[in-house]
């Protein structure tokens, strides 16, 4: 058996410390909690390595950008999309249609 260990004192410091490094454990625990239940981080069955690390980064890069896009307006977005769509010659709307159907 023994005695209980003696109880440590800490100080105010120490006690706000350990509090705030709780949080920000419990933040990125949450975070992969989120990661395995919203976006299949649990369910990568890919065969190689360095294909389940591609997976892996592209979930994890697509949480952060749902995040950052929570702080960016839409406008501010649309206008961002819409000058890459010009840089890049991408075109949403043809003025032609790109296949003909027989009819």
């Amino acid at each position: 058996m023994g005695r209980k260990p003696a109880k440590e004192i800490k100080s105010r410091y120490q006690k706000r410390k350990e509090r705030r490094e709780a949080a920000e454990r419990n933040q990125v625990e949450g975070k992969f909690g989120q990661g395995k239940r919203g976006y299949g981080l649990n369910d990568i069955r890919a065969r190689l390595a360095t294909t389940s690390n591609s997976w892996i980064g592209a979930i994890i890069f697509v949480m952060n950008l749902i995040r950052y896009m929570r702080d960016i307006p839409l406008s501010y977005f649309v206008s961002l999309l819409l000058k890459l769509m010009k840089v890049r010659n991408i075109n949403i709307y043809p003025l032609r249609p790109q296949m003909k159907l027989c009819a």
